[in-house]
C-alpha cells in the first residue's frame, strides 16, 4: 500500500463527501484520516488513504503513483457530476514536531476588520518556531466589520511563552485588537463551564 494526501475543493453540495469515499473504496483505497469544512458556499477536504499498488500504477506506461490516483478520482467525480477540483501527492512521512516537546493553545483575537490582520498575527507565531495547526476566521462576530481570528497551535517548550504572550499582545494593540492566549486544556474547561 502507497499512502497519499488527497485535497479537493469545489461547490458544496449535499452527498459530496459520500461521492468522494465512495470512490476511495471503489478504488480498494482505505481513508486513514480526513478533515473537511464548508465556507462561504466552498466545500474543502484533506483525505490521507493508502492506496494499493496497483491502483496507482500507470496503463501500461509503468508505475505513475500521485498521477493515477488523481486522474481516477477526476473521472470518478466527472461520471458522479461532482465539481470538485484534485490535487493528490505522496503522504509526508514525518510531521511538524517530531521529537519536539509541545503545549496545545487557543489563541484568539478580535477587533476592527481589515486586510492583512491574519498574515501580521501569523508573522508572531513564524518568528517563534510555533505552528498553527487550525485557524477559524469569523466577520461580522461581535457587529458590523468586526472580526474573530481562532489561532490553535502547538507551542514547543523551546520558546519564552511570556515573551510570546507580549508580542502578541504588542501586534494586537498596534493593530487595535484584543488578543487572549489560553492553555487548550483551560480554553475547554472555560467554554465547557460557559455553555450551562
Amino acid at each position: 500500500m502507497e499512502k497519499y494526501t488527497a485535497s479537493f475543493l469545489g461547490r458544496d453540495c449535499p452527498g459530496v463527501v459520500a461521492a468522494v469515499s465512495r470512490l476511495f473504496g471503489d478504488m480498494g483505497c482505505n481513508i486513514e484520516a480526513m478533515a473537511q469544512t464548508m465556507l462561504s458556499g466552498a466545500f474543502a477536504a484533506i483525505f490521507v488513504v493508502s492506496a494499493p499498488e496497483e491502483m496507482t500504477a500507470g496503463r501500461g506506461e509503468g508505475a505513475c503513483g500521485a498521477d493515477c490516483l488523481r486522474l481516477r478520482l477526476e473521472e470518478g467525480l466527472e461520471r458522479a457530476g461532482v465539481d470538485l477540483s484534485v490535487l493528490v501527492r505522496p503522504a509526508i512521512a514525518e510531521q511538524w514536531g517530531a521529537g519536539l516537546n509541545c503545549e496545545p493553545f487557543v489563541v484568539t483575537v478580535d477587533g476592527p476588520d481589515r486586510p492583512g490582520l491574519i498574515g501580521e498575527m501569523s508573522r508572531v507565531f513564524g518568528r517563534h518556531g510555533v505552528n498553527i495547526e487550525n485557524l477559524k476566521a469569523l466577520l461580522g462576530e461581535g457587529g458590523e466589520g468586526k472580526a474573530l481570528f481562532v489561532f490553535e497551535v502547538m507551542v514547543p517548550d523551546t520558546v519564552d511563552l511570556g515573551r510570546l504572550r507580549r508580542e502578541l499582545a504588542l501586534e494586537a494593540n498596534n493593530l487595535n485588537l484584543r488578543v487572549s492566549v489560553q492553555h487548550r486544556d483551560i480554553f475547554e474547561a472555560v467554554h465547557r463551564v460557559s455553555s450551562f
